[in-house]
């Protein structure tokens, strides 16, 4: 059996759950498109160092496959690799797609390469709907309770540079949003604003307003739901406002 890592052309994915939905995404539907330059560049590398199994001098190869540009489809690769040298040629790929800004796969363990939950990650997006964006949230926020480590993340307004953040450690969970202190006078709050965020549960503080679960993994539904309320009920930014997300481990 083949050992598979994806690879493809695009904006990097907000965590390895989004990951693993355009994986799919791209798996269920070919396009049929031509190499892009990125993709058909990472090939053209790979087999500078191994070459296709097909070939004579590919007996050694560690491709399960060939040849590999057969296994391009537009925007992506597919990349197949042979199960007894997945640790050696899985490191390799991972570092030459870094190297070509490609987003880098693993299905079999649903991660990203490397892992969401391993390195600093941004991302840039437009905001969902009030009802998507739930959905994006918990998966990351759950990737960053499970995580085995300190995680944050920062939703941030790439306009006026407002943020809501979070903090997992050790079971606890802190969902964090900008206070009033370092907004200019026209983003501060109104009084019906701050009424809103007291009735969401947030206690209100400098820097922050501040809510906090000492068993946050099953508060992960809420700290989904009140994030997307303070951005969209509270602050009222619209559908497509253009919005950037980091996470790291601290």
């Amino acid at each position: 059996m083949s050992y598979y890592i994806g690879i493809w052309e695009g904006p990097p994915p907000l965590s390895n759950a989004h990951a693993g939905s355009e994986f799919e995404r791209r798996m269920a539907v070919r396009s049929q498109a031509p190499p892009s330059p990125g993709v058909l560049r990472l090939v053209d590398e790979l087999l500078a160092i191994h070459p296709d199994i097909d070939r004579p001098e590919g007996e050694e190869s560690p491709w399960s496959d060939g040849p590999l540009l057969n296994c391009v489809d537009g925007s992506a690769v597919f990349i197949p690799i042979r199960q007894d040298r997945v640790g050696e040629v899985a490191a390799l790929v991972e570092q030459r797609a870094r190297r070509l800004r490609l987003v880098a796969f693993d299905p079999q363990r649903g991660q990203l390469l490397p892992s969401a939950t391993s390195v600093p990650r941004t991302a840039q997006f437009e905001l969902p709907t009030a009802d998507e964006l739930p959905l994006h949230l918990r998966a990351v926020l759950a990737e960053a309770m499970g995580a085995g480590r300190p995680m944050a993340g920062i939703v941030e307004q790439a306009d006026t540079e407002f943020y809501v953040q979070w903090l997992t450690r050790d079971g606890d969970l802190t969902i964090e949003a900008q206070g009033d202190r370092m907004l200019p006078a026209g983003l501060r709050l109104a009084p019906d604003g701050r009424a809103q965020m007291v009735d969401l549960g947030f206690v209100e503080g400098e820097p922050n307003w501040i809510i906090q679960w000492d068993d946050g993994g099953r508060h992960l539904d809420e700290a989904a739901i009140l994030l997307t309320r303070v951005l969209t009920d509270v602050r009222r930014l619209p559908f497509g406002t253009p919005m950037s997300l980091q996470t790291f481990p601290v």
